[in-house]
């Protein structure tokens, strides 16, 4: 027991189940979470830990793709999955009375999944349209393309959906080879948060998820080097530019995590951030303004965007330079500090009256931390954030050397040596 909510069991097969019970609801939230994402991929396979989760939809050998959309929604539950670059998760959410049937159906895509060749032939038809659709939106493509300058030729650098011809060549005994890598116990986090009781969903999970035992991270992961930045153009004839600022940052271990979440939450991280009261509310150069910070479990990523008119891209990428440059000179106040940790706080708290995000904290925990960190612990930790760690962050990473900075749409001159002024 880790705490009177909050419990972990560890099955003889290594699957790795943690609850926290929630008094007073009537739901439960629950995700199966496989340790693998695209970093895990090489080429010619980049996109296929997303074509998976994509086809462990499409049927297996007791239900219909039908079957699948239906089991839960006909009970007023959802059923859903993502695939990030750490991670690919599949979660429900439904009524106390249907977590039964929730894992019986998630049991069932991870253990008996057919891939149909002919679904198999369907499904790369809508992942290409899926592709396509991130190509048409510049505010989607330009962090992929920040991703891979960030990150170069290393997996996390490629965008998680892969490419037209990489989705093009994949093969039903490709798909089947990476279930029996990475879909095994011991690489599977199962969590749940709601109305249940412990001992109950155990035994749930036990008979309704029975995948092959195996080590965690069956493939060795490597941390991606840190390249020099560097400035590159998308050209799209669009009605804006947009402009976005990344740079290898921290991961989820770091002990200065909180200090760079803070960071960005002064710089842009809310409509009284720096960078939106100045360049949006103060000048009315961009509608669309933030700073934000990724996290995995070995490296992140801090970036800056925003999208304006092709003619103020200079002075409005200058404007974010020149932020940066004040926190590492001039620093922060006491007040910028005080009023990013509580909305830090506020985040934290209020997002865990939701029952989906209880259960995803659960999860990640587990997945980067290995154990739980209560939120009194967190709230604490928060606490510990001070100007000079502010401080400290900024001039670690708001480096004009280390920062790669990407345009997508008409190309405005001199945009690049904004970078001059950090």
């Amino acid at each position: 027991m880790i705490s009177d909510n909050v419990r972990k069991t560890v099955l003889p097969n290594g699957l790795r189940i943690l609850t926290e019970q929630v008094p007073h609801v009537r739901s439960v939230s629950l995700g199966v979470w496989v340790e693998v994402g695209s970093r895990d991929e090489y080429f010619p396979h980049r996109g296929i830990i997303h074509f998976i989760e994509h086809m462990l939809f499409k049927g297996t050998a007791h239900r219909t793709a039908f079957d699948i959309a239906y089991s839960l929604e006909s009970v007023g539950g959802q059923l859903d999955a993502f695939t990030g670059r750490d991670v690919t998760c599949f979660f429900a959410r439904c009524l106390d009375e249907h977590v039964g049937l929730a894992l019986e159906v998630l049991g069932d895509m991870l253990a008996h999944s057919d891939f149909d060749p002919e679904a198999m032939e369907r499904e790369k038809g809508v992942v290409l349209e899926e592709i396509r659709n991130v190509e048409d939106t510049p505010d989607d493509l330009i962090h992929d393309v920040v991703g891979k300058s960030v990150w170069g030729d290393h997996p996390l650098g490629s965008p998680i959906l892969g490419a037209q011809e990489t989705v093009e060549g994949f093969r039903r005994e490709d798909l089947i080879q990476h279930m029996q890598e990475f879909y095994t116990s011991g690489n599977i986090v199962v969590a749940a948060a709601g109305s249940l009781e412990h001992e109950a969903f155990v035994d749930a999970v036990a008979r309704a998820i029975a995948l092959p035992a195996s080590q965690r991270f069956p493939r060795p992961r490597s941390v991606p080097p840190v390249y020099p930045g560097r400035s590159q153009h998308v050209d799209k004839q669009i009605g804006q530019t947009h402009v976005c600022l990344g740079a290898s940052a921290f991961s989820y271990n770091d002990r200065r995590r909180f200090d760079l979440l803070a960071a960005n939450t002064i710089l842009g991280g809310g409509m009284s951030s720096r960078l939106f009261q100045e360049v949006r509310e103060r000048l009315g150069l961009a509608y669309s303004i933030y700073s934000y910070v990724e996290m995995l479990g070995d490296t992140g990523l801090f970036g800056a965007y925003l999208a304006c008119e092709e003619a103020q891209a200079y002075r409005s990428t200058a404007l974010v330079c020149d932020e940066m440059r004040r926190i590492k000179t001039e620093g922060v106040t006491q007040v910028e500090v005080e009023n990013a940790k509580a909305q830090l706080k506020g985040g934290l708290v209020i997002g865990l009256e939701g029952m989906s995000k209880r259960m995803s904290r659960l999860a990640k925990q587990e997945v980067y931390f290995g154990s739980y960190q209560t939120v009194s612990d967190a709230l604490a930790e928060i606490d510990t954030v001070t100007r000079e760690g502010v401080v400290e962050v900024c001039r670690s990473i708001f480096d004009p050397e280390r920062f790669h900075l990407v345009t997508v749409g008409p190309e405005a001159d001199g945009v690049s040596k904004a970078l001059e002024r950090i």
